[in-house]
Order: structure tokens, then sequence, then C-alpha cells
């Protein structure tokens, strides 16, 4: 039979081990308390990064959209380059044609009219000289021209960036 020493001895040797057991649960809890933390502060990154993502992928489905806008704006004034270049080549080749045609037809009509009646060829070249001067005061209205240019619509821009985590708009 054990004696009271010996009791004792296990009694004491058991709060030493219990001691010991409760600075191991204060060490665990101490680590969790401090993991638990770490995973707060990663679940606050996370959760301001994600926002900050979706800002920056809304921003940048409204940059594509512009773009396409803008894209569209282009093709449409090509279009009207494209149309008038076109109309231009046609129109110049034919009065090319007729103004070649009309010079000889021209200088052969008046030296044909001088000949045959002189006095009127004074009387031409002094309306011409009269008129010139009538030009100088008052000018004759000019002609309208042709072309009306209409511009494509523009899309509205879409503004800077927004500002997220520290990053800045860049100015182009």
């Amino acid at each position: 039979m054990p004696s009271v020493n010996d009791v004792y001895n296990q009694l004491l040797q058991a709060n030493s081990n219990l001691t010991s057991l409760i600075n191991a649960v204060n060490n665990v809890q101490t680590a969790v308390d401090a993991v638990q933390t770490a995973v707060s502060q990663v679940n606050g990154t996370l959760s301001t990064g994600v926002g900050e993502l979706v800002t920056i992928g809304n921003y940048t489905n409204q940059a594509l959209y512009q773009n396409d806008q803008q894209n569209d704006t282009i093709i449409c004034i090509l279009e009207h380059i494209s149309k008038n270049t076109c109309a231009l080549l046609n129109q110049a080749a034919i009065q090319t044609a007729l103004q070649t045609a009309m010079a000889g037809d021209i200088a052969g009509l008046e030296q044909m009219f001088a000949t045959v009646n002189p006095g009127a060829a004074l009387d031409i070249e002094r309306l011409a000289a009269l008129k010139a001067q009538i030009e100088q005061c008052c000018p004759p209205k000019k002609a309208i021209p042709p072309c009306d240019y209409a511009p494509c619509p523009a899309p509205r821009p879409i503004g800077q960036p927004p500002q997220v985590g520290g990053s800045s708009p860049q100015t182009p």
C-alpha cells in the first residue's frame, strides 16, 4: 500500500503535469487567435480586392463599348469619304473630257467670230472689261458647294477610370 508521502508526491507530479497542460492549451489558444486574426485580415483584403476588380471590370466594359461606338463613327466617316471620292473621280473624268473638247471648239469659234464680225469682237472685249470693273465693286454670289458634309454621331466620353487600391488614372 502506498504511503501518504507517495500519494502526495504523485499529486504534486499530477499538479505539475496539469500546469504544463494548461500552459500548452493557452499556447494553442494564442496560436488559434493569431490564425483567426490573419484569416480575418485576408478575408477583408479579398473582399476589398474583389470589389476593386469588379469596379475596374465595369470600367473596362464601358471603355470597350466606347471604343465600339468610336469605331462605328470612324467607319461612317470613311464611308462618306469613300462615296465622295468615288463621285468626284467620276465627275472629274467627265469634266476633263468635256473641257478638252470645249477648249478646241471655243478657240475655233472665237477666231471665226473675230474675222467675220470685227466690230462685235471689239464690243465683246469692251463688255468683258466693263464686267471685270463691275465685279471688282460688286462680286457675283458664289455658287453653293454640292457637298454638304454631315458629321457622324460621336459617342459620349466615359470619363476617367475609377481609382481603386492606390492605382491612379493614366493621362494620355
